[in-house]
Parts: C-alpha cells; sequence; structure tokens
C-alpha cells in the first residue's frame, strides 16, 4: 500500500525495519543460548561441572597464550613499515608471521588516508587476531640506494596498487582483497568503526565482534544509498572479489 512518501521512502523505511528485525532476532538467539547454558549447568553434578571448569580454563589459558603471540608478532597497534629502508622486505616478513593483516597504502598529502588512519588505530588493539600496518607510497619513485621509494614503489607494482587510499587484506601470505577509496562503505567518510569492521569482518580480515554484527545502513540500502549495497555484497562473494595483481608471496622476496 502507498502510504504517500513515494517507493524510495517506503524502501529505505523496510530495509531499516529488515535491519532493525534481524538485530532483534539476533539479540534474543543470544539470550536464548545463554539460558539453555545455565539450564545445563544447573542440571549438572559435580562432576560434570568439575570437568566443564577445566575445559573452560584450558581454554582461557590458549586464548591467553595466542594472544601473547600475536603481541610479539606485532597485533594490537597500528604500526608502520616504512620507518625501515627495506619497505618490500619488511612487508614480507610480517606476511609471514601473520595469517591475517591489513595493509594501508597512504599517502600524506591525501586527506582520505587521514580517516582509515583514525579507524585502524581503535581497530588494532581491539581484534588482536589481526595485524594491522601502514605503509607510506609518497615519493616511491624515488629508488635511488637509500632513497624513500625502495621497496614501495615494487610492492604498490606487484599488487596492483592504483587508488589512494587502499586496504589490502593478507591471508595466510596472500593477497586476498583490496578496499579501494571509500566505495565499499557507501562512498562517504563518515562511517564509523564498526561499519569498517563489518566490512572487514566479511572479507575474513577479523573476527567481528557482537557490535560490529549489525548491516551498516549502506549495505541494507538506507539513507546511503542502494548502489553502495550491490558493490558490497558482490564483492564479498566469490568472483566479484577485487584482488591485487599477485595472490602468493614467494618465500624468497
Amino acid at each position: 500500500m502507498d502510504l504517500g512518501f513515494g517507493n524510495t521512502n517506503q524502501s529505505v523505511g523496510s530495509a531499516a525495519a529488515n535491519t532493525l528485525l534481524r538485530a532483534t532476532q539476533a539479540q534474543e538467539a543470544a539470550i536464548a543460548s545463554e539460558i539453555s547454558k545455565y539450564d545445563a549447568l544447573l542440571e549438572s553434578n559435580d562432576s560434570e561441572l568439575e570437568k566443564l571448569r577445566e575445559r573452560r580454563l584450558a581454554q582461557m589459558k590458549a586464548a591467553q597464550s595466542q594472544k601473547a603471540k600475536w603481541l610479539e608478532a606485532g597485533h594490537g597497534v597500528y604500526s608502520d613499515l616504512s620507518s625501515g629502508h627495506d619497505i618490500a622486505k619488511a612487508f614480507f616478513e610480517a606476511a609471514k608471521k601473520s595469517n591475517r593483516m591489513v595493509v594501508h597504502f597512504h599517502r600524506p598529502t591525501t586527506r582520505q588516508c587521514d580517516v582509515f588512519h583514525a579507524a585502524l588505530e581503535q581497530l588494532a588493539p581491539r581484534h588482536p587476531e589481526t595485524r594491522f600496518v601502514k605503509i607510506n607510497v609518497e615519493g616511491c619513485d624515488d629508488v635511488r640506494e637509500g632513497g624513500s621509494g625502495v621497496g614501495a614503489k615494487y610492492l604498490v607494482e606487484k599488487l596492483g596498487i592504483v587508488v589512494m587510499p587502499t586496504l589490502l587484506i593478507v591471508k595466510d601470505r596472500k593477497a586476498h582483497h583490496q578496499v579501494r577509496g571509500f566505495d565499499e562503505l557507501g562512498g562517504k567518510d563518515d562511517f564509523t568503526v564498526n561499519e569498517l569492521a563489518y566490512v572487514l569482518g566479511g572479507h575474513e580480515a577479523l573476527t567481528r565482534k557482537d557490535e560490529e554484527e549489525v548491516e551498516p545502513a549502506f549495505v541494507t540500502g538506507g539513507e546511503r544509498g542502494i548502489e553502495g549495497v550491490n558493490s558490497l555484497r558482490m564483492m564479498f562473494g566469490g568472483s566479484g572479489v577485487r584482488r591485487g595483481g599477485y595472490d602468493d608471496f614467494d618465500d624468497d622476496e
């Protein structure tokens, strides 16, 4: 039934309502799951509770050990790989140590890069399972010995970096996907950190937390328009994923 607001506004309202419904259903499912766990605990005997406690302690110790390994490998902070003389070597060494890595190729003179800097600074400590780094490509044509572009030019050409800013997602030492500019974020720079996490999680760059699971408006067809919806969902699939020029890294690079 047409309420007189036009098809566009009705579509936006329907999309918003669907988003709210999905979020509510997810919360209800989580609550039901927790209640089931408590019910099981109440019905357990002392022996079962002790086994449960031992399993939980083992899981906590394993998680803490894994987190310590991640932090040792440079996770938990948004670090700069451009500080050394051989940027390419630093990149490949980092990729070998981390199963998941988000690499921000940036240029100080490009204002849009600052938006990603601010968001990644927050995501790095929130997601220790992923390493977040940045590479400055300013002056990458300066390939003289000791020049600022040593290694950067090689990476830009090998990985097919053509847009500033670009977030390169590396998984298991392979160039998995590129987020070029803000196209996947509704085409604007006012996205939230949770919205960026949602997009990165869709490409398996990180494990989304509960607050990052809600679909942003630009995915559901909200106020930022439908165009961003289609591009985001297509690229989460197989054939639509935009990749760098090379998928794998050689050990001797």
